[in-house]
Protein backbone atom coordinates (compact mmCIF):
# COMPACT_ATOMS: atom_id res chain seq x y z
CA UNK A 1 0.00 0.00 0.00
CA UNK A 2 1.84 3.24 -1.04
CA UNK A 3 0.51 5.12 -3.68
CA UNK A 4 -3.18 5.25 -2.13
CA UNK A 5 -1.73 5.32 1.32
CA UNK A 6 0.16 8.41 0.30
CA UNK A 7 -3.01 10.02 -1.55
CA UNK A 8 -5.24 9.25 1.43
CA UNK A 9 -3.30 11.01 3.83
CA UNK A 10 -1.97 14.42 1.60
CA UNK A 11 -6.02 14.58 0.68
CA UNK A 12 -6.99 14.48 4.14
CA UNK A 13 -4.28 17.23 4.89
CA UNK A 14 -5.81 19.30 2.07
CA UNK A 15 -9.43 18.71 3.10
CA UNK A 16 -8.52 20.41 6.20
CA UNK A 17 -6.58 23.20 6.03
CA UNK A 18 -8.47 26.78 7.19
CA UNK A 19 -11.38 24.08 8.31
CA UNK A 20 -10.62 24.29 11.87
CA UNK A 21 -9.18 26.42 14.48
CA UNK A 22 -5.71 25.31 13.94
CA UNK A 23 -6.20 27.16 10.83
CA UNK A 24 -3.58 26.16 8.21
CA UNK A 25 -1.42 24.21 10.71
CA UNK A 26 -1.95 20.74 9.78
CA UNK A 27 1.15 18.67 9.33
CA UNK A 28 1.69 15.86 6.78
CA UNK A 29 3.66 13.07 9.04
CA UNK A 30 5.56 15.32 10.96
CA UNK A 31 8.23 13.68 13.01
CA UNK A 32 7.29 13.97 16.91
CA UNK A 33 4.76 16.65 16.73
CA UNK A 34 3.06 15.26 19.62
CA UNK A 35 5.46 12.71 21.38
CA UNK A 36 4.64 10.76 23.69
CA UNK A 37 7.65 9.47 26.38
CA UNK A 38 8.51 6.36 27.64
CA UNK A 39 7.26 7.93 30.98
CA UNK A 40 4.10 8.61 29.58
CA UNK A 41 4.66 12.49 29.74
CA UNK A 42 3.42 14.46 26.01
CA UNK A 43 6.46 16.33 24.29
CA UNK A 44 6.10 18.93 21.68
CA UNK A 45 8.22 20.96 19.27
CA UNK A 46 5.36 23.14 17.61
CA UNK A 47 4.74 26.71 18.70
CA UNK A 48 0.91 27.08 18.05
CA UNK A 49 -2.21 24.63 17.96
CA UNK A 50 -1.87 21.78 15.67
CA UNK A 51 -3.15 19.13 13.30
CA UNK A 52 -1.11 16.24 12.22
CA UNK A 53 -2.01 13.47 10.02
CA UNK A 54 0.05 9.85 9.88
CA UNK A 55 -0.83 6.85 7.94
CA UNK A 56 1.79 4.37 9.72
CA UNK A 57 -0.13 0.96 10.13
CA UNK A 58 -1.38 -1.21 7.73
CA UNK A 59 -2.62 -4.46 7.07
CA UNK A 60 -4.51 -7.16 4.03
CA UNK A 61 -6.10 -10.58 4.86
CA UNK A 62 -7.36 -13.21 2.74
CA UNK A 63 -5.31 -12.09 -0.15
CA UNK A 64 -6.39 -13.74 -3.77
CA UNK A 65 -3.37 -15.23 -4.71
CA UNK A 66 -0.04 -13.48 -4.66
CA UNK A 67 -1.96 -9.94 -5.57
CA UNK A 68 0.04 -6.82 -4.28
CA UNK A 69 -2.75 -4.91 -5.17
CA UNK A 70 -5.07 -5.13 -2.46
CA UNK A 71 -4.16 -2.67 0.11
CA UNK A 72 -6.77 -3.91 2.82
CA UNK A 73 -7.27 -2.32 6.13
CA UNK A 74 -4.94 1.55 6.36
CA UNK A 75 -5.02 3.42 9.61
CA UNK A 76 -5.17 7.07 9.09
CA UNK A 77 -4.19 9.30 12.55
CA UNK A 78 -5.33 12.57 13.41
CA UNK A 79 -3.68 14.07 16.29
CA UNK A 80 -4.21 17.65 17.86
CA UNK A 81 -2.45 19.31 20.35
CA UNK A 82 -1.80 22.46 22.32
CA UNK A 83 -0.18 24.24 25.12
CA UNK A 84 0.02 27.14 27.36
CA UNK A 85 2.97 27.98 25.23
CA UNK A 86 0.79 28.24 22.33
CA UNK A 87 -1.90 30.60 23.83
CA UNK A 88 -2.61 34.58 22.51
CA UNK A 89 -3.05 37.55 24.89
CA UNK A 90 -6.21 39.76 24.51
CA UNK A 91 -4.61 43.15 23.58
CA UNK A 92 -7.90 44.39 25.67
CA UNK A 93 -7.46 42.78 29.05
CA UNK A 94 -4.21 41.12 28.42
CA UNK A 95 -5.67 38.04 30.04
CA UNK A 96 -4.50 34.33 28.45
CA UNK A 97 -7.02 33.21 25.56
CA UNK A 98 -6.76 30.02 23.45
CA UNK A 99 -6.21 30.72 19.95
CA UNK A 100 -9.59 31.33 17.62
CA UNK A 101 -11.79 30.83 20.75
CA UNK A 102 -10.82 34.28 22.88
CA UNK A 103 -12.07 32.24 26.04
CA UNK A 104 -9.78 31.54 29.06
CA UNK A 105 -6.92 29.27 28.69
CA UNK A 106 -7.49 27.27 31.25
CA UNK A 107 -7.11 23.55 31.56
CA UNK A 108 -10.43 22.52 31.14
CA UNK A 109 -10.92 25.17 28.14
CA UNK A 110 -7.53 23.45 26.37
CA UNK A 111 -9.73 20.15 26.38
CA UNK A 112 -12.50 21.91 25.19
CA UNK A 113 -10.45 23.15 22.11
CA UNK A 114 -9.05 19.86 21.00
CA UNK A 115 -12.83 18.42 21.35
CA UNK A 116 -13.44 21.17 19.03
CA UNK A 117 -11.12 20.85 16.62
CA UNK A 118 -11.43 16.73 16.41
CA UNK A 119 -15.57 17.74 15.53
CA UNK A 120 -14.05 20.16 12.90
CA UNK A 121 -12.66 17.68 11.68
CA UNK A 122 -14.83 15.04 10.92
CA UNK A 123 -17.44 17.70 9.70
CA UNK A 124 -14.32 18.78 7.18
CA UNK A 125 -13.91 15.45 5.78
CA UNK A 126 -17.74 14.89 5.30
CA UNK A 127 -18.62 18.25 3.82
CA UNK A 128 -19.79 17.38 0.48
CA UNK A 129 -18.55 20.78 -1.17
CA UNK A 130 -14.85 19.92 0.21
CA UNK A 131 -13.18 18.72 -3.16
CA UNK A 132 -9.78 17.31 -1.14
CA UNK A 133 -12.81 15.62 1.44
CA UNK A 134 -14.53 13.59 -2.01
CA UNK A 135 -11.04 12.96 -2.94
CA UNK A 136 -10.33 11.64 0.47
CA UNK A 137 -13.78 9.98 0.41
CA UNK A 138 -13.33 8.30 -2.70
CA UNK A 139 -10.36 6.75 -2.03
CA UNK A 140 -11.69 4.43 0.52
CA UNK A 141 -14.68 2.10 0.66
CA UNK A 142 -15.73 2.74 4.64
CA UNK A 143 -14.54 3.29 7.99
CA UNK A 144 -14.18 -0.15 9.98
CA UNK A 145 -13.24 1.35 12.94
CA UNK A 146 -12.63 4.39 14.54
CA UNK A 147 -10.91 4.84 18.19
CA UNK A 148 -9.81 7.89 20.40
CA UNK A 149 -7.48 8.65 22.57
CA UNK A 150 -6.24 11.52 25.16
CA UNK A 151 -2.97 12.54 26.75
CA UNK A 152 -1.81 15.30 28.59
CA UNK A 153 1.61 16.80 30.64
CA UNK A 154 1.25 18.81 33.52
CA UNK A 155 5.40 18.35 34.78
CA UNK A 156 6.58 20.87 32.92
CA UNK A 157 5.88 24.96 31.63
CA UNK A 158 4.36 23.82 28.73
CA UNK A 159 1.24 22.05 30.37
CA UNK A 160 0.69 19.89 26.67
CA UNK A 161 -2.75 18.26 25.89
CA UNK A 162 -2.97 16.22 23.00
CA UNK A 163 -6.00 14.34 21.08
CA UNK A 164 -6.26 11.47 18.73
CA UNK A 165 -8.29 9.85 16.23
CA UNK A 166 -7.34 6.87 14.76
CA UNK A 167 -9.45 5.53 11.66
CA UNK A 168 -8.85 2.30 10.25
CA UNK A 169 -10.43 2.66 6.68
CA UNK A 170 -10.88 0.29 3.91
CA UNK A 171 -8.56 1.05 1.57
CA UNK A 172 -9.08 1.35 -2.71
CA UNK A 173 -6.66 -1.61 -3.94
CA UNK A 174 -3.28 0.01 -5.56
CA UNK A 175 -3.54 1.18 -8.72
CA UNK A 176 -2.21 -0.60 -11.74
CA UNK A 177 1.03 -0.19 -13.67
CA UNK A 178 -0.24 0.24 -17.72
CA UNK A 179 -3.89 0.31 -16.98
CA UNK A 180 -5.90 3.15 -17.35
CA UNK A 181 -8.08 5.10 -14.78
CA UNK A 182 -10.75 6.43 -15.33
CA UNK A 183 -9.89 10.37 -14.91
CA UNK A 184 -13.08 10.32 -12.84
CA UNK A 185 -11.89 7.85 -10.39
CA UNK A 186 -10.60 9.64 -6.90
CA UNK A 187 -6.97 8.69 -7.79
CA UNK A 188 -7.06 10.62 -10.68
CA UNK A 189 -8.43 13.54 -9.93
CA UNK A 190 -5.99 13.65 -6.53
CA UNK A 191 -3.31 13.60 -9.41
CA UNK A 192 -4.74 16.22 -11.38
CA UNK A 193 -4.98 18.21 -8.25
CA UNK A 194 -1.25 17.73 -7.01
CA UNK A 195 -0.45 19.10 -10.96
CA UNK A 196 -2.58 21.90 -10.61
CA UNK A 197 -0.85 23.10 -6.97
CA UNK A 198 1.52 26.11 -6.16
CA UNK A 199 3.46 23.24 -4.08
CA UNK A 200 6.22 22.28 -6.03
CA UNK A 201 6.66 19.26 -3.91
CA UNK A 202 3.48 18.35 -4.74
CA UNK A 203 3.58 18.73 -8.51
CA UNK A 204 6.82 16.85 -8.21
CA UNK A 205 5.20 13.79 -6.31
CA UNK A 206 2.50 14.23 -8.88
CA UNK A 207 5.26 13.11 -11.56
CA UNK A 208 6.73 10.51 -10.13
CA UNK A 209 3.34 9.00 -9.31
CA UNK A 210 1.72 9.20 -12.82
CA UNK A 211 5.03 7.83 -13.99
CA UNK A 212 4.28 4.33 -11.99
CA UNK A 213 1.32 4.01 -13.92
CA UNK A 214 1.51 5.29 -17.29
CA UNK A 215 2.13 2.70 -19.87
CA UNK A 216 0.12 0.10 -21.63
CA UNK A 217 -0.62 -3.75 -20.68
CA UNK A 218 -2.10 -6.77 -22.59
CA UNK A 219 -4.36 -8.00 -20.98
CA UNK A 220 -2.68 -11.10 -20.17
CA UNK A 221 0.20 -8.99 -18.27
CA UNK A 222 -2.52 -6.93 -16.25
CA UNK A 223 -4.02 -10.33 -14.95
CA UNK A 224 -0.68 -11.75 -14.32
CA UNK A 225 0.48 -8.46 -12.15
CA UNK A 226 -2.67 -7.83 -10.58
CA UNK A 227 -2.46 -12.04 -9.68
CA UNK A 228 1.26 -12.18 -8.69
CA UNK A 229 0.50 -15.47 -11.35
CA UNK A 230 3.81 -17.45 -13.05
CA UNK A 231 3.94 -17.27 -16.30
CA UNK A 232 3.17 -21.26 -16.31
CA UNK A 233 0.18 -20.93 -14.18
CA UNK A 234 -0.92 -17.93 -16.91
CA UNK A 235 -0.33 -20.25 -19.40
CA UNK A 236 -2.50 -22.98 -17.47
CA UNK A 237 -5.81 -20.82 -17.80
CA UNK A 238 -4.72 -20.30 -21.88
CA UNK A 239 -3.43 -16.72 -21.62
CA UNK A 240 -0.02 -14.86 -22.11
CA UNK A 241 2.26 -15.63 -24.86
CA UNK A 242 3.53 -18.64 -26.26
CA UNK A 243 5.90 -20.64 -23.54
CA UNK A 244 8.37 -20.67 -26.99
CA UNK A 245 8.81 -16.71 -27.39
CA UNK A 246 11.40 -15.73 -24.77
CA UNK A 247 11.09 -12.06 -25.49
CA UNK A 248 7.07 -12.69 -23.90
CA UNK A 249 6.12 -11.03 -27.88
CA UNK A 250 3.65 -12.88 -29.10
CA UNK A 251 0.34 -11.37 -30.36
CA UNK A 252 -2.66 -12.03 -29.63
CA UNK A 253 -4.49 -14.62 -31.92
CA UNK A 254 -7.04 -13.62 -34.61
CA UNK A 255 -7.60 -17.42 -36.22
CA UNK A 256 -5.82 -20.62 -36.17
CA UNK A 257 -6.55 -24.24 -37.68
CA UNK A 258 -8.09 -27.20 -35.42
CA UNK A 259 -7.21 -30.63 -37.37
CA UNK A 260 -9.22 -33.55 -35.63
CA UNK A 261 -8.20 -36.75 -36.99
CA UNK A 262 -10.91 -38.19 -38.94
CA UNK A 263 -12.26 -34.50 -39.79
CA UNK A 264 -11.53 -32.01 -42.10
CA UNK A 265 -9.69 -28.69 -41.05
CA UNK A 266 -11.78 -26.59 -38.99
CA UNK A 267 -10.59 -22.48 -38.64
CA UNK A 268 -10.95 -20.36 -35.64
CA UNK A 269 -11.35 -17.40 -35.09
CA UNK A 270 -10.83 -14.92 -32.36
CA UNK A 271 -13.84 -13.36 -31.01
Amino acid sequence: MSMMRIALRIAAVEALKGKTLVGNNVLDTPNGALDIQADGSLRTDEDKPFVSVYTDQGRAENIAGRSLTENGLCDIIFEMGISTAMLDIDEETEATVLVGINIPGSDRNREFFLDIVQRQIATALTDPDNAWADIYRGLHHRIMKIEYAGARNTDDGQRLAGHQMRLTVDLGDEPQTGVALDPRSAFMRFLKALEASDDRSYREQAAVMRALITGTAADWEALQRRNGMTAAELLALGHGPLAADEDRSTPPMESGTLDVEGLNSVTVRAP
